[in-house]
């Protein structure tokens, strides 16, 4: 779709346009708004989104709704804050002037996890576990024969061996993951 804005803009955009506008303007009209502010910031967020395409910021970490809703819910928010009003909801959450950035990133590191959960959930319940109790929470492998998952060292060895064997076939066939594990360590 990037590229598809980049060779034929006004058909990208008017896709997107089109795609996306009801999600947002219902956040917008179900937050105080009215449907000339839905449009507005909808609007605004389309160019935005636009400019950060054009300029590089937008990586493709997540999906262009995510990020259009992200952005327009950050503006709509402002916007609030600027006449002075506050959401219900928004007492009891943390004010957006205390993110360390914008709630864009919040909502990609959800996906980002999701995806990581998705391909754990791929190795099967017993290379996960395995997997994670290893490495993640760094259990010997002596330890995991004496709680009984495993009758001998060797036999967890092997079964870690076949786990991280079938996790590397899956991250093979999605580089993406790989690129989101490597930012996070």
């Amino acid at each position: 779709m990037i590229r598809g804005i980049a060779s034929d803009r006004e058909k990208g955009l008017k896709w997107i346009y089109l795609t996306h506008k009801e999600k947002v303007c219902s956040y917008v009209l179900s937050n105080n708004g009215n449907v000339d502010e839905a449009k507005d910031i909808y609007q605004e967020a389309l160019i935005a989104f636009y400019e950060n395409v054009k300029s590089g910021r937008f990586k493709g970490d997540s999906t262009i709704g995510t990020y259009l809703y992200a952005i327009a819910r950050f503006k709509w928010l402002n916007q609030l804050k600027r006449k002075g009003m506050v959401l219900e909801h928004q007492k009891h959450i943390e004010p957006v002037d205390s993110y360390a950035e914008s709630p864009l990133v919040d909502i990609i590191n959800k996906e980002k996890k999701d995806k990581v959960l998705s391909i754990l959930g791929q190795l099967g319940e017993s290379c996960k576990q395995l997997l994670v109790e290893s490495i993640y929470h760094n259990t010997p492998m002596k330890d995991l024969v004496a709680d009984g998952v495993y009758s001998s060292e060797q036999i967890a060895r092997n079964k870690k061996y076949k786990c991280m064997k079938k996790l590397k076939a899956l991250l093979t066939e999605s580089p993406e993951l790989v690129e989101i594990l490597r930012s996070n360590a």
